[in-house]
């Protein structure tokens, strides 16, 4: 009786991806001259640095700060995109959630889609988050900068924008332009430094991280545009 002999199944094997050290090394090097030009800009302004100095923060030479950020212009302004890109995407998220049930557009729900994603960030422990929002509090009053980073963040204030303006029928777009101004402005005063408050309190305990005023910061941003709102309404009444 012969026995039947079988050939071992073949077994498929898939190939093991492999990682490129020396990409791994450009994405870390990159990283190290963004976070080090986000310092800089931050500590001194776009005037007050240059890209010797960038080099001589990150570690690196001027030449590996040119090949990762180009042009001091081009470096600061990617410096910007890439905590822009991260909240953008968290605002427009929570834009959307809001809209797929009506009930939940109220103004203070806009308001706080907007503002709460800037105050978790920036109470989250990251340094850079930090550097971030002084280095955007000094721009944000100097209207120099606006014609070059206008296309990072306007795109997405239009959606909010849209958003509150059938809420607020006696306003104009212009008016609610004006107040989502104010209510940025007031938003970045909160993160950037929260000294004055202590100040004025008359106390010598640090104020909490920025995400402790969610709340009033909705309030009074909402509570605004209700009130010039309902002013306007009984303006043209």
């Amino acid at each position: 009786m012969s026995r039947e002999t079988k050939e071992p199944a073949a077994t498929s094997q898939k190939p093991v991806p492999t990682v490129d050290g020396r990409l791994l090394r450009g994405e870390a090097t990159r990283d190290r001259v963004l976070d080090a030009a986000e310092r800089c800009f931050a500590q001194d302004g776009f005037d007050g640095i240059s890209i010797r100095q960038v080099a001589t923060e990150a570690g690196v030479t001027l030449g590996v700060v040119g090949f990762h950020g180009g042009s001091k212009n081009e470096l600061f302004r990617t410096v910007l995109a890439r905590r822009v890109e991260t909240l953008n995407a968290a605002r427009q998220s929570r834009l959307q959630k809001l809209k797929e049930t009506s009930d939940s557009m109220t103004i203070e729900a806009i308001v706080d889609a907007y503002v709460a994603p800037y105050l978790e960030y920036a109470s989250g422990g990251d340094a850079q988050w930090r550097a971030y929002a002084k280095l955007i509090a000094r721009i944000a009053s100097d209207d120099r900068y606006y014609p070059h980073i206008r296309e990072l963040y306007d795109p997405v204030a239009i959606e909010f924008l849209d958003a509150l303006l059938p809420l607020s029928p006696g306003l104009s777009r212009e008016t609610l332009a004006t107040l989502l101004t104010l209510s940025v402005a007031s938003l970045l005063s909160i993160v950037a430094s929260r000294s004055r408050i202590a100040g004025l309190a008359g106390t010598d305990v640090i104020p909490p991280l920025p995400i402790a005023y969610r709340e009033t910061i909705v309030s009074f941003c909402a509570g605004g545009i209700r009130a010039v709102d309902q002013m306007k309404n009984d303006n043209n009444g």
